[in-house]
């Protein structure tokens, strides 16, 4: 049964990679439903973090790789490039979270690396709406999805589909009296996982690159892919890790038991 919905939860996710706009909902809702031991749709398995502008690309680089047990978050390893050089660490994931359902509303509370977490959540298909409570106050975001327009109201904020482009989409914030895109959104299937590039625009250059590469639930950790994502990049300096968040064949990963 498991096989059968998480094949259903890849079929549905791809469908919806299709919509640049869906698949950012889709997204953004995975970031909170990864809590729920329940879940079986997909979850943020790598990130890759170009900080440079197309003029000056890899000379700072930022990776991370998620490892998961059980379906859980177990460790996590990073890796920064600069100066041309290369610095790792790996973090055990310490985390207790539990969630709560009320119709649509989900609470989330629980401590994840010392750090408490506490988040009232409402789902209700195209509409989503998130409360964080931390030291610093409330804050709540909000994400409501009509036809090819992804509206966030809390921040005047607004992702819009590319007028040729069902797979790009543009993040645009009310500034001056007018409407100005900041982020460049492209989104992709490959090889299983649902990729999500987010690119910052600013005086006609791509500045910070920034790729999210989401795997299915169950198989996060446990596929292989071979790829160059930067050819900037020399492979050979990556010793532990080969930028497309796997660790690099006849590498030893140091994982904690949970």
């Amino acid at each position: 049964m498991k096989k059968i919905i998480l094949t259903f939860a890849l079929t549905l996710f791809s469908l919806a990679s299709a919509n640049c706009i869906k698949t950012i909902f889709d997204f953004e809702r995975s970031e909170y439903l990864m809590y729920d031991k329940d879940y079986d749709g997909f979850v943020l398995d790598s990130m890759y973090v170009d900080k440079g502008t197309a003029d000056n690309r890899g000379e700072r680089i930022y990776i991370m790789k998620n490892f998961y047990k059980d379906g859980l978050l177990d460790s996590v390893h990073e890796g920064d490039y600069r100066e041309g050089k290369w610095e790792y660490r790996d973090t055990k994931y310490n985390g207790n979270i539990n969630v709560t359902h009320e119709g649509n509303v989900w609470t989330i509370e629980g401590t994840a690396n010392g750090q408490e977490i506490k988040e009232i959540v409402y789902f209700d298909g195209d509409s989503l709406a998130a409360t964080t409570t931390d030291e610093d106050g409330e804050y709540t975001s909000i994400y409501v999805l009509k036809n090819d327009t992804l509206f966030r109201s809390s921040e005047d904020q607004i992702i819009v589909m590319d007028e040729t482009d069902t797979n790009t989409c543009y993040q645009k914030e009310y500034y001056e009296g007018t409407w100005t895109a900041w982020d460049r959104f492209e989104t992709s299937v490959q090889d299983g996982m649902i990729i999500v590039s987010k690119t910052y625009m600013e005086e006609g250059l791509d500045h910070k690159v920034m790729i999210y590469y989401m795997v299915p639930r169950n198989g996060a950790s446990s596929t292989s892919i071979h790829r160059k994502i930067r050819p900037a990049i020399i492979l050979e300096k990556v010793k532990k890790f080969d930028l497309l968040g796997r660790p690099a064949k006849s590498e030893h990963i140091i994982k904690v038991n949970r």
